[in-house]
């Protein structure tokens, strides 16, 4: 297994969970208690282009502003295992899945916020790590967090679209006041053709 370190801005830029915890705006419609969404997309897993399956990512309402800065300075004040203890006791809000296939995390923290395009939505986990991963220990059980990323934009009939990645094992850390993610893996998971139902 291979390490990479990729920067707050680009993995979990609606967040922004920062060593100040400022937490942006989401836009009105997708403030917390907004409608269920479902999208629905085709994962391709890393280094493998042939091996692709069905996914699709569920949100029941998204977390407000009060919440997300809660969480915040959890992580900023203890750490990861903070913000992992805090998740654990949060309600389910989402669910990002692969069909047909072991491999499912229920979301704990979903924020959408607009971007130039669009907009992005990213949701965080508290990871299940399984018996057999716990017994046998390793870094991986280090990596207790799962994160979705969409990013969406409008198409021609005004249909939701885009693309978008999984850390299916992730870890954060507060380096130099900014908050890196580093993930098992060489690469993400990569989401392709999103389509919201």
């Amino acid at each position: 297994m291979k390490n990479r370190v990729i920067g707050l801005l680009f993995a979990i830029g609606c967040l922004v969970v920062t060593a100040s915890s400022q937490t942006p705006t989401a836009s009105p419609e997708h403030q917390a208690g907004h409608s269920p969404e479902h999208f629905s997309m085709v994962a391709s897993m890393p280094r493998s282009p042939t091996t692709t399956a069905w996914a699709d990512v569920r949100v029941s309402h998204y977390t407000s502003n009060a919440t997300t800065q809660r969480l915040a300075a959890l992580l900023v004040e203890g750490g990861q295992d903070a913000l992992v203890k805090a998740l654990e006791k949060e309600k389910d809000i989402g669910k990002a899945q692969l069909s047909h296939r072991v491999g499912f995390f229920y979301l704990k923290l979903i924020r959408s916020r607009k971007t130039p395009t669009g907009r992005r939505i990213v949701g965080v986990s508290d990871r299940p790590i399984n018996f057999l991963e716990a017994y046998r220990g390793g870094i991986s059980t280090d990596y207790k967090l799962g994160i979705v990323v969409l990013d969406l934009k409008l198409d021609k009939k005004g249909k939701e679209v885009g693309e978008g990645i999984v850390l299916y094992a992730s870890k954060v850390k507060i380096k130099k006041g900014k908050l890196d993610i580093e993930y098992i893996g060489a690469e993400p998971i990569k989401l392709r053709n999103v389509r919201k139902y």
